[in-house]
């Protein structure tokens, strides 16, 4: 194996070990910092355009509740979401957003990048970020992550007063649980 491959191994174990999504008045927009498992860091700033696009791609996938009415001959797929909607809220009740979001000396670019567009994969199981300067990010997606990344991105549009254009759940309008910097 040449030292090449080895490196390209290594670059594939990489794990996110950490989220961090905050809103920026003075820039006037979200940087999202993901720590990983090499002690790295990738921090990408999300616009509001960005940031309401990725937010409703993924919470296709999320399942969080949404106020909305229902026709009788929809009564069927509404149970079923539904359904879906209370594993997604049970989920949300066991991750740690408490924890303090642990800042690493290494950034994995020259510096912060600007997200401009993504590919989300038909399954939903990758995420393509394409920045301003040419670079792509690029994320394997498990559905704890896109419900992480959609709560996160709710709380955080709430701080910035952006409109996400579906309501945000009541388990997620818990002042408690909304600071500053989300995690």
């Amino acid at each position: 194996m040449t030292e090449e491959d080895t490196s390209l191994e290594k670059t594939q174990e990489i794990g996110i070990q950490q989220l961090n999504l905050s809103y920026d008045k003075l820039q006037d927009r979200l940087l999202f910092r993901v720590g990983l498992s090499d002690e790295s860091e990738i921090a990408l700033w999300l616009t509001y355009r960005f940031s309401r696009q990725l937010w409703a791609e993924l919470n296709q996938e999320a399942h969080l509740p949404e106020a909305k009415s229902f026709a009788s001959d929809e009564i069927v797929d509404a149970v079923s979401q539904f359904q879906q909607e209370v594993e997604a809220t049970e989920a949300l009740k066991k991750m740690d957003f408490a924890t303090d979001y642990q800042p690493r000396e290494k950034l994995r670019t020259d510096g912060q990048l600007l997200a401009v567009s993504f590919t989300l994969s038909e399954d939903a199981k990758h995420l393509e970020v394409t920045c301003l300067e040419e670079i792509a990010v690029n994320f394997n997606l498990t559905p704890e992550l896109i419900l992480a990344i959609c709560s996160m991105l709710q709380l955080a549009a709430k701080e910035a007063n952006w409109e996400m254009t579906t309501a945000v759940p009541a388990i997620m309008m818990d002042e408690s649980s909304v600071s500053k910097v989300l995690h």
